[in-house]
């Protein structure tokens, strides 16, 4: 094999044991326990793995298969995911930048941004220790590989940008569906209060925080919005924040729809559809025609009337049902590194075949 081969394979393997690792770091920090002991175990049984039985990937699909060999219970699939994802990221950083002081700096944004997504996904809540890791990494791989060190001030200003927009939006959001409070929920507001001995992350529920604090995305998301900032710069983080409220709709509409169907939410599931396919007819027709000025003023009454029917409907199902916890993390950290490395074309379609801009 080439010299070549040999190091990537070995950057392959590298990643799908660090991921391993991130897989440890994610849980415990969950669990509180520590990093180093005790060694690995079952979750379930807390019996110690054997060696053969903690290889990366290989070992969950031809060792112990999926079960613990004490208790046979399943392990998750999440561990040869990450495991697998990175080690590919790994390896297709390693390809495109070389073994650089850039490539390190990508691989712990990277590693860092995994453990967030675990925690998020799994617990609702980001650490503070991975939190302010991430932010310092990206502060650094900004100034010295975007802005420059006589560009420093970017830097903060991309930063400062990402905090404010996120709040914007974390607390104009929360007025659109706000739930509105019935009496015995005020009555018990006093007891909820007077619970905050309790570390909020053992104690965490969605509908409490919400009402407490009236933002419906969580304060580590903001710390996440000045990170993902410092590294895009404010007009990309712009559209770094629309393209994960494009990936996280993706991911939850499905079993949103699927959700409204069961409760027969028959007038909500319509205007959010009648507001989807008139959106897709106004794209497709603009693309094929010049629309007139008649035309696209009834597009936009269209779209308007079914928006405030979502929000209205929105509004009265969190009423009667609370609010769901969808942790918006992990897409602005996919969107942020998407943005990161293909942001330029991105923003080239957009202006082509979205705002029609030459």
């Amino acid at each position: 094999m080439s010299e070549y081969l040999i190091i990537s394979l070995f950057v392959f393997v590298t990643g799908a044991v660090i991921g391993s690792f991130l897989n440890v770091v994610a849980l415990r920090a969950i669990t509180k326990e520590s990093i180093v002991l005790p060694p690995s175990k079952c979750p379930q049984c807390s019996e110690p793995i054997k060696w053969f039985d903690n290889i990366p990937i290989f070992s969950y699909f031809f060792t112990f298969k999926g079960k613990c060999r004490n208790c046979g219970c399943k392990v998750s699939i999440q561990y040869p995911i990450v495991e697998a994802l990175t080690a590919i990221l790994f390896l297709i950083i390693f390809l495109a930048f070389g073994a650089t002081l850039q490539t390190l700096l990508l691989l712990i944004l990277l590693s860092v941004a995994t453990v967030l997504i675990i925690t998020d996904i799994k617990k609702e809540y980001l650490y503070d220790a991975h939190l302010w890791t991430f932010i310092i990494s990206a502060i650094i791989y900004s100034i010295f590989f975007k802005y420059g060190v006589e560009n420093i001030f970017q830097v903060f200003i991309g930063a400062l940008s990402g905090v404010i927009i996120m709040e914007l939006i974390a607390r104009g959001a929360y007025y659109l569906v706000k739930k509105t409070p019935d009496k015995s929920e005020e009555n018990t507001q006093d007891t909820i209060q007077s619970n905050e001995e309790t570390s909020e992350e053992e104690n965490f529920d969605i509908n409490e925080y919400v009402k407490k604090y009236k933002r419906v995305f969580g304060e580590g998301d903001t710390y996440l919005a000045a990170a993902s900032g410092a590294l895009l710069g404010w007009k990309y983080f712009i559209l770094a924040v629309f393209a994960a409220i494009i990936i996280q709709a993706l991911c939850i509409i499905p079993q949103f729809i699927k959700g409204l169907y069961e409760k027969q939410e028959y007038k909500l599931i319509f205007s959010i559809s009648a507001f989807a396919v008139i959106a897709l007819i106004y794209w497709i027709l603009s693309n094929l025609f010049t629309l007139n000025l008649y035309l696209i003023f009834a597009f936009v009454i269209a779209l308007t009337y079914f928006a405030i029917k979502a929000i209205t409907g929105l509004k009265k199902s969190t009423n009667e049902q609370g609010y769901k916890a969808i942790p918006f993390g992990p897409a602005l950290l996919i969107a942020t590194f998407t943005i990161l490395f293909f942001g330029n074309s991105i923003a080239s379609l957009l202006k082509k075949y979205i705002f029609f801009l030459s």
